[in-house]
């Protein structure tokens, strides 16, 4: 039998002293006491955010008791007072510390026992009360995960099923702890519902507020990866994901890589990165990146890009102080290719006659056109090696001089 409770706090009171006062209290909800025998209680109650359970009693407000319930931080909270005289009025306070540690206190509330253990149990003869203690609402979950509740009935309780979606989960537990581990990636990723059901042995059921949780165990797809802006030094890696994620690059002159941008932690759909300090005429390999919230990683493939010329240096003033005249800045802009259009203008690539052999290579390294030089300068018309118009797209050309030097340059087909 409860005999009242006070109206409840919502900021944070002094607690002993073990903790500290709260600056950002958790904010407390159904704080509620039940009968469950002439010598025990169920105190139960909700924060907004994940934190553990407490709860200080005694025949004062001055408590001098208290019962802290061993189980991982959530958003709903059962402890569970044995022990007690009956017939006698207890008061009692909560206390749940956040994720920091830094707890928050509710106001003061009282309960009442019978003098007796009563003939219908529990109290009033209501169901068994249970409560899903992990995971909390909300919760992203992935893998393997812990599921647990706390039930109590003054009759006992006989069995707890756990249920996902309204169907078994897995086998009932006859007795506590009840918890398991739940493998949820025997279940298609998205938003399920947990619940659970109690019985006790006088034949009653009860279920749990239901916990709404998402399932993630699906890496994240990465798409639309590109490197725009090139130049002698520098390129801005460009990709996107089906899901927020958080985002770097590896890059390096050889598929090893070596070299790698710190971790955007930031998650988004949409992303670039910035490479700089870059080694000018250079064929650059990269792969991208990006984890979940889930923690699952996606990693690209293979890409490539090729940089551009260094621009050269000012020339030295000429005789007499006056400047000498400069050729502009070397820079190897990406050429644009309309194959298509058949209208002779920027149809196709020549590579002068110092180009001994050329190699045409789209950005996942995949030779697409080959050709070593006779009497006349090599050209390449955008298409590949069987005459066929290639794709839209960025190309490379590895070109090779008659006296073995590599040069590179980047093409833009558009049809």
């Amino acid at each position: 039998m409860i005999l009242g409770s006070a109206a409840l706090l919502l900021a944070a009171l002094p607690l002993s002293a073990r903790a500290q006062p709260n600056p950002e209290p958790l904010v407390f909800g159904a704080v509620a006491a039940r009968e469950t025998s002439a010598t025990g209680a169920a105190i139960s109650w909700t924060t907004d955010r994940a934190g553990d359970a407490e709860v200080e009693y005694g025949p004062t407000a001055a408590y001098g008791r208290s019962a802290f319930l061993n189980s991982p931080p959530a958003t709903s909270h059962l402890v569970v007072l044995n022990g007690l005289v009956p017939g006698s009025l207890y008061h009692y306070r909560v206390v749940s510390r956040d994720a920091a540690g830094r707890a928050s206190v509710s106001g003061d509330f009282t309960f009442a026992l019978s003098a007796s253990v009563p003939t219908v149990p529990p109290a009033s003869g209501a169901a068994p009360l249970v409560l899903i203690m992990n995971p909390p609402p909300e919760a992203l979950v992935s893998g393997g995960v812990t599921v647990s509740a706390n039930a109590s009935a003054g009759a006992g309780i006989t069995s707890l099923q756990f249920l996902l979606d309204g169907t078994d989960l897995a086998p009932p537990l006859s007795a506590a702890p009840y918890s398991f581990n739940w493998n949820t990636a025997l279940v298609p990723d998205g938003r399920h519902a947990l619940a659970a059901v109690a019985r006790d042995t006088a034949g009653r059921a009860a279920t749990s507020p239901i916990i709404l949780v998402t399932v993630d165990n699906s890496t994240p797809v990465i798409s639309e990866v590109s490197a725009a802006a090139v130049s002698a030094d520098g390129a801005a890696i460009r990709w996107t994901t089906n899901e927020p994620a958080d985002s770097s690059v590896e890059y390096g002159m050889t598929p090893e890589y070596g070299e790698a941008t710190p971790v955007h932690a930031s998650r988004v759909l949409s992303r670039g990165a910035a490479l700089t300090g870059l080694a000018s005429e250079a064929l650059y390999h990269y792969r991208v990146k990006s984890r979940d919230a889930a923690g699952l990683l996606a990693v690209s493939p293979d890409f490539l890009f090729a940089t551009g010329v260094a621009p050269e240096a000012a020339p030295p003033a000429a005789p007499g102080g006056a400047a000498a005249a400069s050729e502009p800045a070397a820079r190897a802009p990406q050429k644009i290719l309309t194959p298509a259009l058949a209208d002779g203008i920027n149809d196709r690539a020549v590579f002068g006659p110092d180009a001994r052999e050329v190699s045409i290579l789209d950005i996942r390294g995949r030779t697409v056109f080959h050709e070593t030089a006779g009497a006349d300068p090599l050209v390449w018309n955008a298409r590949d090696g069987a005459g066929r118009v290639v794709p839209s797209g960025v190309y490379i050309a590895v070109i090779v001089t008659r006296d073995s030097k590599r040069r590179y340059q980047s093409f833009t087909v558009a049809k």
